[in-house]
């Protein structure tokens, strides 16, 4: 019984090997490509506020809760503008003694567009009651998925261009595909221009309207490729 055994396993490692001896050999590369584009900053994100401070913490509510309604019926009529509240916060003030001293409520909006004439002249109105905390600019969703789907289609021609030149190169008869990555590395967010300068004094009437330039960014895609040649 043991010798059977033992001339059963000599036959399947014989096979093996065989087997083995039969199958293509490979040898492995790696490499990466990217495909990169300059888009415009189309979307506009601007933050404001409306803040007051006092003893009267019901009174103060009362206030801000007025100047946001005001500012949020402004933002309405303004087709190609998206506004929506933000955080609200009511924050003790502390004196020289370290005791209340009195109380800051605040309330945040948040205004959104790709129109940046229409959100300068709504900033510049609603100036006149609130202050702006932020300005920040950023590429669109809709241009952002149609630039990187595009951009995704010329990596991966570029990576089988470059696969080809590599089996060519090397003399080989054919490649196969180890790994494939794909992904946009972008950071779509830029850093807002603060307007801290007015939070001191709220101005008397509306100032003029900020002058908005978002500018350009660029979008890109990665691809890190792994391919085997085969050894003639």
């Amino acid at each position: 019984m043991k010798a059977y055994l033992a001339a059963l396993l000599l036959g399947l490692s014989v096979l093996s090997v065989a087997h083995a001896e039969q199958a293509p050999t490979y040898e492995r590369i790696a490499f990466s490509v990217k495909a990169a584009q300059e888009v415009p900053n189309d979307m506009l994100t601007a933050v404001l506020y409306a803040e007051q401070q006092g003893q009267d913490t019901a009174a103060l509510a009362n206030t801000v809760n007025q100047t946001t309604t005001w500012a949020l019926d402004i933002a309405k009529q303004a087709n190609t503008v998206t506004s929506r509240t933000l955080d609200y916060t009511t924050n003790p003030i502390y004196g020289e003694n370290g005791k209340v001293s009195g109380w800051q409520v605040r309330q945040s909006i948040q205004l959104k567009s790709q129109d940046s004439k229409a959100l300068s002249g709504l900033l510049g109105q609603l100036q006149e009651k609130l202050r702006i905390e932020g300005i920040s600019y950023s590429v669109s969703p809709e241009v952002q998925a149609s630039t990187e789907k595009a951009l995704i289609d010329q990596a991966l021609k570029t990576f089988k261009e470059r696969a080809e030149q590599m089996k060519t190169g090397m003399g080989r008869h054919e490649y196969r595909v180890v790994r494939l990555d794909v992904q946009a590395a972008n950071d779509y967010f830029q850093p807002p221009i603060m307007m801290r300068a007015m939070a001191d004094a709220a101005p008397a009437a509306a100032p003029a309207p900020p002058a908005l330039e978002g500018g350009k960014q660029n979008l890109q895609v990665n691809v890190q490729a792994e391919i085997e040649l085969s050894i003639n």
